[in-house]
């Protein structure tokens, strides 16, 4: 098995930023120390979601997603997926404080009525958001050294961010299915913490590698926006999960920018090629792939469409 590299978030910031781009640039991943890291309580997020997915599927699709306005709740197996791609395996639940197309609070979250029938579901997940956010900030200090752009660059850009947290569960498969297939994440970096082995990342050598969960770390992958805002340099991370034998949680957390902050190629990454990616706000960035991966959302669009073809 292939070593993991390691930054510890305790460490200078800036010395761990000259690690962070070559890690980046080559791996796209790593694990992710320090003190903030290791208080992280992930046994009550674990308690919470086990219970509720272990719910009827009936009650669970009381919260589907489909009912928020703010893409946020329950999604049943086959859910999220390409159209023409095979369905992922997982169920699961997206949470966050803030929807992604406009600046208001998600009740689906944030509200006691809204939150499944589970003791302390709401505070616990609203508890590890809040955790991960905090871990994110740091991280995005050394994210911005590595890059070459100053300690607040991210955080300047990062005051009320749609940053999602999913609890997702992948139950075992008595035989070989994948549990998600190759795919890149929107945002900026994932942090990720689960239960079991599953996740695999691709290397920039076209190597896959299995990154096992390890305890008192986080898994720490690229996402889109930092693609566009290196105009390449540093690739977000293509990565799947495979055959689960045992039932296993994962709790990616997404950390994005504002909705209405540029994502373009900074200067520094743009040669006399030019800019190989197109502007567009965090927003709109969010929407569109958000709505290429949803059925739901993909439905509401055809909807949309048939609507005005009937009218014209």
């Amino acid at each position: 098995m292939a070593k993991v590299p390691v930054i510890d978030l305790d460490a200078d910031p800036e010395l761990e930023g000259r690690r962070v781009w070559g890690i980046l640039r080559d791996e796209g991943y790593f694990y992710l120390t320090g003190s903030k890291v290791a208080d992280v309580d992930l046994e009550k997020l674990v308690a919470v979601a086990e219970e509720f997915f272990r719910m009827p599927v009936s009650e669970k699709m009381k919260f589907h997603i489909s009912g928020s306005a703010c893409h946020r709740g329950y999604y049943p197996p086959g859910e999220e997926g390409p159209a023409d791609g095979i369905p992922d395996l997982k169920e699961g639940y997206d949470s966050g404080l803030f929807e992604i197309r406009s600046g208001r609070d998600d009740h689906t979250t944030s509200s006691p009525g809204c939150s499944p029938p589970v003791p302390g579901f709401l505070a616990t997940v609203n508890s590890y958001h809040s955790a991960m956010t905090d871990i994110a900030h740091a991280l995005s200090v050394v994210v911005a050294h590595a890059i070459g752009m100053p300690d607040r660059f991210f955080l300047e850009r990062s005051q009320n961010p749609p940053n999602q947290l999913r609890l997702l569960h992948y139950p075992a498969s008595p035989t070989p299915r994948q549990g998600v297939g190759t795919h890149k994440d929107f945002e900026c970096f994932t942090l990720l913490a689960s239960t079991g082995p599953g996740l695999e990342v691709e290397r920039s050598d076209g190597a896959w590698i299995l990154v096992p969960p390890r305890q008192d770390t986080l898994v720490v992958t690229t996402g889109e926006m930092l693609e566009i805002l290196t105009n390449g340099a540093l690739l977000a991370a293509r990565h799947r999960v495979g055959w689960i034998r045992e039932d296993r949680y994962s709790f990616p957390y997404f950390f994005s920018l504002d909705r209405n902050i540029l994502v373009e190629p900074l200067d520094r990454f743009v040669g006399p090629e030019g800019t190989h990616y197109a502007s567009l706000t965090a927003g709109d960035h969010l929407q569109a792939r958000t709505s290429q991966v949803f059925r739901y959302l993909r439905n509401r669009e055809q909807g949309k469409r048939d609507h005005l073809q009937q009218q014209s």
